[in-house]
């Protein structure tokens, strides 16, 4: 089986690097791509936010803001390639067509942002189509999909399994309103769509027991093709 898995920047570099939790990622994902191929892109989180949120203050261009985030995404990255030692690729990818190389050499290729106007969820989403992953694991600071933001609702309702279409409706919904965020930015969710991936949307506590979670035992929420 071909898996792709995409970290939330918060979940990895909360407010500092959670060095627990990253050496526990990694342990999971050698244990994985032991039996299956492994691909991972690491998000920018709270500190590509910061950085992006001071660039303000100097220019306006919000391309030239992208890229910083972009690269805060990378230097997060590496921090995963080190904790994975030699069965990571010692270069953090930038290249679907890489990825797929690195995959053949029996490495996990470990990506960040690429490019500007596309967040680390797209380029997730992006790199399951192009590799025909079987399986994308999203693992953010949220333990699922809810039917609304459960930081704003209490009654939020956690939805266990959704179709695609679901997901790209509730996505569009959370960036409709303002300062609206979901746990699937809508452009992710509509390549989710377009490639048929199925996808496991976790939390952090589940993230630490990624062997079982691509065996489909987790609390998060399955979206179906």
């Amino acid at each position: 089986m071909r898996i792709v898995f995409d970290i939330g920047g918060s979940v990895l570099v909360p407010d500092d690097p959670d060095i627990d939790f990253i050496n526990a990622i990694a342990y999971e994902l050698v244990k994985i791509s032991e039996d299956h191929e492994v691909a991972v892109v690491v998000g920018g989180g709270k500190v590509a936010r910061k950085y992006i949120k001071a660039a303000k203050t100097f220019t306006p261009n919000e391309t030239f803001k992208d890229y910083i985030g972009i690269h805060i995404t990378r230097a997060n990255a590496m921090l995963l390639i080190a904790a994975l030692g030699e069965k990571a690729y010692p270069f953090v990818v930038q290249d679907f067509r890489k990825a797929w190389e690195v995959i053949q050499l029996k490495k996990i290729p470990i990506m960040g942002g690429t490019h500007p106007g596309h967040t680390t969820d797209a380029v997730a989403a992006l790199l399951a189509e192009y590799l025909q992953a079987d399986l994308l694991v999203v693992i953010t600071n949220v333990d699922g999909v809810y039917d609304s933001d459960p930081k704003k609702n209490p009654n939020a309702k956690k939805l266990d399994r959704i179709t695609v279409d679901q997901l790209v409706e509730i996505a569009m919904q959370a960036e409709s309103k303002a300062g609206g965020s979901g746990v699937v930015d809508a452009l992710a969710a509509k390549f989710i769509q377009r490639g048929k991936i199925k996808t496991y949307i976790v939390g952090k506590s589940d993230a630490y027991h990624l062997f079982d979670v691509v065996k489909g035992k987790h609390r998060g929420t399955v979206v179906e093709p």
